[in-house]
């Protein structure tokens, strides 16, 4: 039994791998999805906030002549700027891959980075020694797949990864993807409540302090390893519930937005300028499933006009 485990795991080992961490799964899921053409980037404010499929539906109603636009949500809980740049070259820079939106925000600026790769140190004792010998069967060295949130991720990755849009986090809603049945889109959506606050790559200079200084480089560098292949970038900083009045990100950043956006040569969109209604929150930085919806619609009638200016 522990041979037929062990073969299992070894055969299907890059899934179990990324079954450990969830950066990694959603890395893994995007590669299951045979095309590919708007990705979104960014911690749970996009994950919870962005349905591609919505987004999708809703570039193609505004631009009929693009056709078919497939998107995936590959934000995750605790996403960082280190976990940012580390996963840039793990998306493939795929051919098919034409937009990413990339979140901009505090906690994407601030978040501790969520190390995916155990770095042993080197054994002192027998016990530590055995324990080195070990980690060259498979079932040992992803043993963390078969523990709490991992144990959770496996049947996304080895059953429903194909279907899955990436914002799903529950196992109901995946089953509902997997199943074919598609969230609802918007209800009584109003464009002048969705106007996002624009940066073009034509801003002033904004002078910055240091810390702030080294991540507008550090995003501008994301921004260029993407766009040296042919795709092109978007900064997006999600909506807030009108109670958060003095979120960072509606005072204190808006001079880094400036100078991501000078920086990098690309445009970010601001949507705590936004004004949506208050129902559509679950928390003050969190939509809820209805204002998945309609932020959703918002960024697909916008990136329609990105995707035709390509």
């Amino acid at each position: 039994m522990v041979s037929a485990i062990e073969l299992g795991i070894r055969c299907n080992e890059s899934l179990f791998e990324a079954a450990t961490h969830r950066a990694l799964a959603k890395t893994a899921i995007f590669s299951m999805h045979p095309r590919v053409e708007v990705l979104f980037l960014g911690t749970s404010r996009t994950q919870d906030g962005v349905n591609p499929e919505l987004a999708s539906r809703a570039a193609n109603e505004t631009s009929p002549e693009l056709g078919p636009v497939p998107g995936f949500n590959a934000a995750f809980t605790g996403s960082s700027l280190d976990a940012l740049i580390a996963l840039v070259p793990r998306f493939g820079f795929r051919r098919d891959l034409h937009l990413v939106v990339v979140e901009l925000s505090e906690p994407q600026i601030i978040n501790e980075p969520a190390p995916w790769e155990d770095q042993p140190s080197a054994p002192r004792t027998l016990e530590e020694r055995f324990g080195r010998q070990m980690r060259h069967l498979a079932w040992v060295r992803h043993r963390k797949a078969f523990l709490g949130e991992g144990l959770g991720r496996l049947p996304a990755l080895l059953v429903f990864g194909e279907s899955l849009g990436g914002w799903e986090t529950k196992g109901s809603q995946q089953i509902a993807s997997w199943l074919g049945r598609k969230e609802s889109p918007a209800s009584g959506f109003d464009p002048s409540l969705w106007i996002p606050r624009r940066f073009a790559g034509d801003t002033p200079e904004h002078p910055l302090t240091s810390p702030r200084d080294a991540v507008a480089d550090r995003l501008a560098e994301v921004a260029q390893r993407f766009r040296a292949r042919g795709i092109g970038v978007l900064f997006a900083v999600p909506p807030l519930s009108a109670t958060a009045t003095n979120a960072p990100e509606r005072k204190d950043l808006q001079t880094l937005f400036a100078e991501v956006a000078r920086r990098s040569g690309c445009e970010v969109w601001d949507y705590t300028a936004a004004r949506p209604p208050e129902g559509l929150f679950k928390d003050a930085g969190h939509l809820n499933r209805e204002g998945r919806a309609h932020y959703s619609r918002a960024l697909g009638n916008r990136l329609a006009e990105a995707l035709k200016d390509r």
